[in-house]
């Protein structure tokens, strides 16, 4: 059956985390709607509030009191933060807290203590930070305050390394500079600016000042893209389906996917709508028969990390060899996200390879059917496998898929609508 209908995704998850976690430094009170309601962003709901910040009703819509870097901690004991699952909680927080007086300590769940932070470390030392690592994992330990602004190249491509130099700055004594070869997300920069912090681009260098923020009266956080993404590039693949994501983020740091879509011959429509502080509107993808391959280069990368999975299964259907070039960052995610792609798509019999941080898809693939699939607790990949089964017209079990929840709880309730084009 074909994937029709309408849907609005939830909150993107990387606006919501910076909206709650940069109210500890903002003054002001905040009504949002709209705001991620996945369990990560719940986590970082969660230390807001464990670090005395007001947070009345949950998410998708709530007042937020900012702290203004107020922390209601005891300065003399450390406190520690559990960051669950979230490598962005703990990654953006980690730099917030460098600048603020206190001790804490900073913790996840296996995942998470599996996943790098010496590269996070390494630019906050730069800047004065005390700041300690787990052999380079987590825990982290970070004694705050008497930081400084530095010059910072962003060689690993990580919008949340920038951000947690941006965050950290704005309590330092002096500006930072970060350079990036490649462009990254641009959302910490943005939402900077837009209460009223001092923060310019030109060219691939990004400037941030040390100030204060405020807090505007209301915020809406527009649809999540990467969310949206499981059932757009769906509809391109399953014949007859037509689907449409209402008001959806459309950073062009976000939407790589649809421009790879576009040029593998997807039928896309976009309509745009508010464009601050973040540009919004509504996708719609139609199918329009059988897709062509095509190179994902390491440019495009950072503009569709989180889409790749779903979009190797867009490959494994096409016609001809697919390369995504350069995506060694899959390495570092949730999971080995990249050897997980491999073994999910080669137990449905696609060929597929990696050579070095190249990842290989052939297509025009008869998907088969293995007795289970294994998600590793991903939840990119399990969203991706449910539907390469909705592709295959088939169901078998997939391990760890409750994972969903960590980024889209309601993706079962949206993928039945869709499926009886009742969304």
């Amino acid at each position: 059956m074909a994937l029709r209908g309408e849907l609005i995704p939830p909150g993107d998850k990387s606006v919501s985390h910076r909206l709650v976690l940069m109210a500890l430094l903002a003054e002001g009170e905040m009504s949002v709607t709209g705001l991620g309601d996945c369990e990560d962003v719940k986590t970082s709901l969660a230390i807001f509030r464990s670090l005395g910040g007001s947070a009345l009703g949950g998410p998708p819509n709530l007042t937020i009191k900012g702290l203004g870097g107020r922390l209601n901690i005891d300065p003399d004991r450390e406190v520690e933060l559990d960051c669950a699952n979230s490598g962005t909680t703990m990654r953006l927080l980690a730099g917030l807290l460098a600048g603020l007086p206190g001790r804490f300590l900073l913790d996840g769940d296996i995942q998470l203590r599996r996943r790098p932070m010496e590269r996070l470390a390494d630019p906050l030392r730069q800047m004065g930070a005390r700041i300690e690592t787990t052999n380079g994992l987590a825990p982290i330990a970070i004694q705050g305050g008497g930081l400084h602004g530095i010059d910072y190249q962003n060689q690993e491509g990580s919008a949340q390394l920038k951000g947690a130099v941006i965050l950290a700055t704005l309590s330092a004594s002096s500006p930072s500079r970060v350079t990036e070869p490649i462009p990254t997300r641009d959302h910490t920069e943005r939402l900077v600016s837009y209460f009223g912090g001092r923060v310019t681009t030109t060219g691939a260098t990004i400037e941030a000042s040390p100030g204060s923020l405020t807090l505007p009266a209301d915020f809406h956080t527009p649809g999540d893209p990467s969310s949206a993404a499981f059932f757009l590039v769906g509809a391109a693949l399953i014949p007859e389906s037509r689907v449409t994501a209402r008001q959806i983020l459309l950073s062009s740091t976000r939407i790589g996917f649809l421009k790879v879509l576009d040029r593998m011959g997807a039928s896309i429509a976009i309509t745009l709508g508010k464009d601050r502080p973040e540009t919004s509107g509504d996708v719609t993808v139609e199918y329009n028969g059988r897709l062509t391959a095509t190179e994902v280069t390491k440019e495009e990368v950072p503009s569709l990390i989180d889409e790749i999975p779903m979009l190797a299964l867009a490959a494994a259907l096409a016609e001809g060899e697919t390369v995504f070039r350069q995506v060694r960052e899959l390495r570092l995610k949730e999971t080995d996200r990249l050897t997980a792609i491999k073994h999910q798509l080669g137990a449905l019999g696609v060929k597929v390879r990696v050579e070095g941080d190249d990842l290989f898809v052939t297509g025009l693939t008869k998907l088969t059917l293995p007795e289970t699939l294994d998600s590793g607790h991903d939840h990119r990949l399990a969203m991706t496998l449910h539907l390469a089964l909705k592709a295959a017209r088939a169901s078998v079990p997939i391990l760890g898929d409750e994972s969903m929840a960590i980024s889209y709880p309601a993706f079962q309730a949206d993928l039945a609508r869709l499926d009886e084009g009742q969304a």
